[in-house]
């Protein structure tokens, strides 16, 4: 079954050369061995005046990647502050921690001790091998944020004009930064990264945003990209940022489909073939080349796919050979694996019955918010379609159609449509379910029910779907569950034969 990739990022939007020998001494990412974890490394700290959040008991630990939420660790706060992580970066990487600091540079090897007083929240100290760098970044960070706050509704070369300006005004301000507190080298290749990652990402953003406002041709294209032969310099080994990853689902997009904001009904995306020969001759900057095939397959795993890597192993195997990038995906392609085999597991975990079982009904603080639990508990033996949405969401409302198409072609089965309303007023929601006749349960959710649903299935943008078989079991989920698409037609039957 082969879904077309591409429209599952555009969607949300609107996401080597090495020798042979290199390649050679790496098993195949389908023989689903264990990924290289590498020298682990030390994040601890303690919290001070714990009692100005007091619903505050954790810390949570992000390491971006290819996956949907990236790796994620979870630390307690003890009674007396403190937490702690031991994490394996592999290379020099970028991590969040929240509700401390949401940038922060850790490599393998490296202890960071962090105390963040809750009284005083813009003044983290640390200390530990990793602690002038990370000092560095957020005295940066409380100076500049990053932002390209430019009307839409500018020229095309104008809004680039704009960027430009900004950027170097900001370069001078780092310049001036890096003079008064006589930064380290590692915060210097950190800062200008940074600031040229904001940078891009502002102009990759932009022509989509222009184009939604104006309808404005895109005639400038060669002018307003003369950017990208300096962006594949920047994305490289020696630091893995989190911009990497958003920046370059933008440019893959743009490289797969061409520059116009809204690719014209003919354009054919290029084939995972097609973008392998793509990015194989970058010859500068190897890395550059493998990221790019590892964001590319990347749209397919989060969308729990492992066609593109099985179809195309023996040329992968000799294209991605970076041992983090390997490791990244080969630990995608073993969490999909052991989710299709078993998905009941990561079903129970997600909806909290693991927790019930172990320690009894009505238990899990939440469990009153778990709104989809209580809709499948009241609906036994039926497969079950929910479509996480709102009425100011364009790409939700332009699913409807096909969502009321899909819902009657299944009026006469065991399938029930569930729409989860996560925003806009109680009359926009009820307009639009009138308008497009939609049949099924309907839940305008509360503040609580909604937080919770986003949390609880990882739902970071919306239209985002689940999809639970007859038993209860969610058996796949994302935003790759479109109405619209076949497969997902296909996907409903076969759990209707099981």
């Amino acid at each position: 079954m082969k879904t077309n990739i591409f429209f599952i990022p555009f969607l949300l939007f609107i996401g080597i050369a090495c020798n042979q020998e290199k390649a050679m001494k790496y098993p195949p990412i389908s023989a689903l061995q264990e990924p290289e974890k590498g020298e682990a490394a030390i994040v601890e700290g303690k919290i001070l005046n714990l009692q100005v959040y007091p619903h505050i008991n954790e810390v949570t630990l992000t390491l971006p990647d290819f996956s949907v939420t990236g790796e994620v660790h979870v630390s307690p706060i003890d009674s007396s502050g403190e937490f702690r992580f031991t994490i394996y970066p592999m290379v020099p990487r970028e991590f969040s921690l929240t509700p401390i600091e949401d940038k922060l540079l850790i490599a393998p090897g490296n202890t960071l001790y962090i105390e963040h007083d809750f009284s005083d929240i813009t003044n983290s100290r640390f200390s530990g091998s990793a602690a002038e760098v990370n000092r560095q970044i957020a005295q940066f960070r409380n100076r500049y944020l990053g932002r390209f706050n430019f009307p839409y509704d500018l020229p095309y070369l104008e809004y680039k004009d704009a960027c430009d300006k900004q950027v170097q005004e900001t370069v001078e301000k780092l310049s001036l930064f890096q003079k008064e507190f006589n930064t380290s080298e590692l915060f210097n290749r950190w800062a200008e990264k940074q600031i040229r990652l904001d940078y891009y990402r502002a102009l990759f953003f932009f022509p989509l945003q222009h184009f939604l406002r104006t309808q404005e041709d895109f005639t400038e294209q060669d002018t307003y990209y003369a950017f990208l032969p300096e962006f594949e310099k920047t994305i490289d080994e020696t630091m893995i940022l989190s911009s990497y990853y958003d920046v370059m689902n933008r440019y893959i997009l743009l490289k797969r489909m061409g520059s116009d904001p809204i690719p014209k009904e003919s354009k054919v995306a290029l084939s995972i073939t097609e973008t392998l020969k793509l990015f194989q001759d970058l010859p500068d900057n190897p890395f550059f080349s493998q990221f790019a095939i590892a964001t590319h397959l990347g749209f397919s795993t989060k969308a729990n796919m492992t066609q593109e890597i099985e179809e195309n192993e023996e040329q992968l195997n000799k294209q991605i050979t970076h041992p983090f990038l390997r490791a990244a995906l080969q630990k995608e392609y073993n969490r999909i694996k052991a989710y299709k085999a078993n998905p009941t597991i990561y079903s129970d975990a997600v909806m909290g019955r693991n927790l019930l079982e172990r320690s009894g009904a009505g238990v899990h603080p939440q469990d009153s918010f778990n709104i989809v639990k209580q809709i499948i508990e009241k609906k036994p033996g039926q497969v079950l379609y929910v479509d996480i949405w709102a009425p100011w969401c364009g790409p939700c409302i332009r699913q409807m159609p096909d969502s009321k198409k899909l819902s009657d072609y299944f009026s006469d089965q065991p399938v029930t449509f569930v729409y989860l309303n996560i925003g806009g007023t109680d009359q926009q929601w009820k307009e639009t379910i009138n308008k497009y006749e939609l049949s099924g349960i309907h839940i305008y959710l509360t503040d609580k029910e909604w937080q919770d649903v986003t949390k609880r299935f990882n739902a970071r943008g919306i239209p985002y779907y689940l999809l639970f078989n007859k038993e209860g079991a969610m058996v796949d989920f994302g935003h790759h569950l479109l109405p619209s698409f076949p497969e997902t037609k296909a996907a409903i039957e076969k759990l209707l034969n099981q």
